[in-house]
């Protein structure tokens, strides 16, 4: 009986091990499942964190650090007073000098706010970032610096006018030439050095004022001439368009004095390019003998009303200090070397040999 009693406790026993083996290999497994699934989670959220931090870090390079491919260089733009930030903004994205308008006025929010944005000229040279772009208008680093402008010898107000224009982003030509042609023959032709946002006024002021100084040298020598300064000026513009060389200007301005002198018409071609804007070769005749034209020495004796050009010291010496000689005509061949003659006739022969 005991022994029955025994058998039937071991075997209840065995049972309750396996049951509870099994239930142990369960729970183990959950558990086991449990952090898997949990490892598996994190790696997923882990994976969509890095994906979120690099899509934000690439909109922001984007954005913010990376200048857009069509970044126009030497870009000049002007903020005005009063301009909106979102304005601005947006206007710049339009003209190509950030990529995204909303960055740029979230950054310049971040640096002050519309408030702190400084009005006036920029250059922006090369592209640049956005985060470059704000701090510039919002620090007021306008980047213009003075650039090299050279009116040659013997222009004209015309002649400077379009100088000007192709490199002054705000030169108004229309402006300037209705200013400066008055000025014909007193601006100094010079190399100068001009800010690219100056106005036309600013250029003309610049130019007398070096006029002014240049001509000092010669103030006594023009008192002490038959002629005034604007007839010098007028003389010697005419010898800074008809000369080559600094000997044919002494030479030519013999001549012209010479016929002046002898009261003699001027006959010069300069004059009728002046006011006709062509060649020596292209002249015709009804404009050879246009009495319309006060600019015409072929009709009218003496100077013509004004300077044609610019001149430079070299010319102006030259009207001052003819080289004295017989002379009284000149001409010049196409390949610029000049002929001289006392008398008409040898005038003729030599513009068959040379010129015709």
């Amino acid at each position: 009986m005991l022994d029955g009693l025994y058998r039937n406790l071991q075997q209840l026993m065995s049972r309750s091990y396996v049951r509870f083996f099994a239930w142990q290999k369960r729970i183990r497994g959950s558990v086991e499942n449990w952090q898997e699934d949990r490892l598996h989670n994190l790696n997923r959220r882990t994976l969509l964190i890095i994906t979120l931090i690099l899509v934000l870090y690439s909109a922001l390079y984007i954005g913010a650090f990376r200048p857009p491919s069509n970044f126009p260089t030497e870009q000049y733009v002007t903020i005005e007073e009063g301009d909106s930030l979102a304005t601005l903004a947006l206007s710049l994205e339009e003209e190509g000098i950030v990529r995204s308008a909303w960055w740029l006025e979230m950054i310049v929010r971040l640096r002050g706010g519309q408030r702190s944005v400084k009005a006036g000229d920029y250059l922006f040279a090369k592209p640049v970032s956005t985060f470059s772009i704000a701090r510039r208008i919002t620090t007021g680093v306008f980047g213009l610096e003075p650039i090299s402008i050279t009116i040659p010898e013997g222009s004209t107000v015309a002649d400077m006018t379009v100088i000007y224009a192709q490199r002054l982003f705000k030169f108004d030509p229309e402006r300037f030439f209705a200013n400066a042609i008055d000025y014909e023959g007193y601006l100094y032709p010079d190399t100068y050095y001009f800010l690219p946002n100056v106005r036309e006024d600013e250029v003309i002021r610049v130019m007398r004022d070096n006029f002014d100084r240049q001509i000092a040298e010669f103030r006594q020598q023009i008192e002490e001439s038959p002629y005034t300064l604007h007839e010098i000026l007028t003389l010697a513009s005419i010898i800074e368009k008809e000369a080559w060389n600094d000997e044919d200007r002494q030479l030519i301005s013999g001549v012209l004095h010479n016929r002046l002198s002898r009261n003699m018409l001027l006959q010069v071609d300069a004059t009728f390019v002046y006011t006709h804007a062509k060649g020596t070769y292209d002249i015709t005749i009804d404009e050879l003998t246009d009495e319309n034209n006060p600019y015409n020495t072929y009709v009218y004796k003496g100077l013509p009303p004004g300077p044609i050009a610019a001149v430079g010291r070299s010319s102006l010496y030259a009207a001052l200090n003819p080289t004295p000689s017989e002379y009284l005509f000149y001409l010049a061949d196409r390949r610029g070397t000049t002929y001289y003659s006392v008398t008409y006739e040898e005038h003729l022969a030599k513009k068959r040999r040379y010129v015709d």
